[in-house]
């Protein structure tokens, strides 16, 4: 991942390894209901403790794509875009 300005290049990348790591996490906890029951008391404390950390990961992309400016938003996205086949959540909200 490239930035337009180099000096925004270093919060691209973080965003781009923050967004994988998001990706992963939200795949990781599917997984989990595959095989747990979502009614069951173990699996209501589950949730939430899944909500937290979805939660946290997103905060901390949501605030290094708050520091950039719009175009550098487009851009990380349209690269995301060419590599992944589909847009980013990291930005969602800034572009």
């Amino acid at each position: 991942m490239q930035a337009i300005n180099s000096k925004y290049t270093k919060k691209i990348q973080r965003l781009y390894k923050l967004d994988r790591q998001y990706s992963d996490l939200i795949d990781a906890h599917a997984r989990v209901w595959d095989v747990e029951d979502e009614d069951s008391n173990y699996g209501y404390r589950l949730r939430g403790k899944q909500e937290r950390a979805e939660s946290k990961l997103f905060d901390r992309m949501d605030a290094i794509a708050e520091e950039l400016p719009k175009r550098e938003c487009l851009n990380f996205d349209a690269q995301y875009k060419r590599i992944h086949g589909y847009t980013s959540t990291a930005v969602c909200y800034h572009v």
